[in-house]
């Protein structure tokens, strides 16, 4: 009888650890297979894109690319659109054209080409990345040209100019800087001079205010009676917003800023 017990205890166990054992396999399956549709999820979800900061959407490649285009033809057609010299030197010049760049300091002129590899802007400029092949330099000298200020105040700077660093936007040679305000009995104490006034000014300005196009009467006058002597003070409307003083003396004008 203790035989027969024994006999049947160890047929209990036996179907106990095959139950076991199956319910192991069964749960190893069921992982397996969870594991594997969770990867096959993953593989079939489209990737999300970072977004810029603030919440909107990083824009497309080609958006981008579009950008930078239209930002480099805004920057060439405001390079080859003015007339550029040097702060206080109106000799020295630089002249842009389509791929080049011409520099002159009165005596002598120096060609340089050049290809736009980039353009950008930011803190107030906007620049083109360039590389500058200078006339009989095989060498490619890579460098930036940045363009800053306002319409009127316009200045271009990069290490790559050979005769100055920076120019400021002038005008064309011969083209007058305007007086304006109400000049009132001031020009009566002038003779009536006025031509003589704006070309005095316009020449002053050309020597050391290339970027003003107009000269602001601001009303005050000065009277010298023992010397016959005029003088008025004008602002100017370049970058410095420069104040100068027009003097007229024995039936001629100068200047002084």
């Amino acid at each position: 009888m203790q035989k027969k017990n024994k006999v049947m205890l160890a047929a209990a166990m036996g179907m106990l650890a095959i139950v076991v054992a199956s319910t192991a396999v069964r749960c190893s399956v069921a992982r397996t297979a969870a594991e594997d549709a969770e990867r096959e999820q993953a593989r079939e979800a489209p990737a999300e894109q970072p977004a810029e900061p603030g919440g909107s959407e990083a824009p497309s490649g080609e958006e981008g690319r579009e950008g930078a285009a239209d930002l480099e033809a805004h920057i060439l057609a405001a390079l080859r659109g003015n007339v550029w010299q040097a702060p206080g030197d109106p000799q020295k010049t630089v002249a842009f054209r389509a791929g080049s760049f011409v520099e002159a300091d009165g005596s002598s002129a120096a060609l340089a080409a050049f290809d736009v590899v980039g353009a950008g802007e930011a803190d107030g400029q906007r620049y083109l990345d360039v590389e500058i092949v200078r006339d009989g330099s095989p060498a490619a000298l890579a460098t930036t040209i940045i363009l800053e200020g306002y319409d009127g105040a316009l200045q271009v700077a990069s290490d790559g100019f050979a005769v100055e660093k920076r120019y400021v936007q002038g005008k064309t040679a011969g083209e007058p800087v305007a007086v304006t305000g109400a000049l009132g009995p001031y020009e009566g104490l002038i003779d009536g001079k006025t031509e003589g006034l704006a070309s005095t000014i316009s020449a002053w300005c050309a020597a050391h205010a290339p970027s003003a196009t107009r000269a602001d009467f601001d009303g005050e006058v000065y009277l010298d009676v023992g010397a016959g002597r005029v003088s008025a003070t004008f602002h100017l409307d370049d970058a410095a917003r420069t104040i100068v003083t027009a003097v007229y003396e024995g039936g001629a004008f100068s200047v002084q800023g």
